[in-house]
């Protein structure tokens, strides 16, 4: 149950982060604000070419993403279950992209990419602690 409310919590957290009007207002001063729009660009979901590796705030953004899903996937992958971990995060990160095109936020499907890194990082050191602790 604990476990639950953890991955709850985390989502909220994370939903937070990627929905906010202004990720550098958030960072900066700490504030929430979500504007809905209600007719979103979805020719933004599938652009590559507006990464910019030179923008410290962009490069802090991608590390959030994999850092973020990282950790509900450790949070969801409850004991062995790594199939609902994956599905749970997975669809998650899918989830925040799209919604975040409805909050005035670029959701990109290349942050799909760093979100799912991210997660099978996750289940992969859980699994692998797994072995282990069983084989001991």
């Amino acid at each position: 149950m604990r476990r639950n409310l953890l991955g709850i919590g985390w989502g909220i957290i994370l939903f937070i982060c990627t929905c906010t009007v202004d990720f550098q207002e958030l960072i900066d001063h700490l504030s929430i604000r979500f504007v809905l729009d209600r007719n979103p660009d979805w020719n933004g979901l599938f652009m590559i070419n507006d990464m910019d590796l030179q923008d410290p705030t962009y490069v802090i953004q991608k590390i959030g993403h994999f850092f973020g899903f990282f950790v509900l996937s450790l949070i969801v992958t409850n004991r062995g279950q790594w199939k609902n971990g994956i599905y749970v995060s997975m669809g998650y990160a899918a989830l925040t992209e799209l919604l975040q095109l409805f909050f005035h936020r670029d959701g990109r499907i290349v942050d799909i990419f760093i979100d799912s890194a991210g997660i099978l990082l996750a289940v992969a050191i859980c699994y692998y602690a797994n072995s282990w602790r069983e084989a001991s």
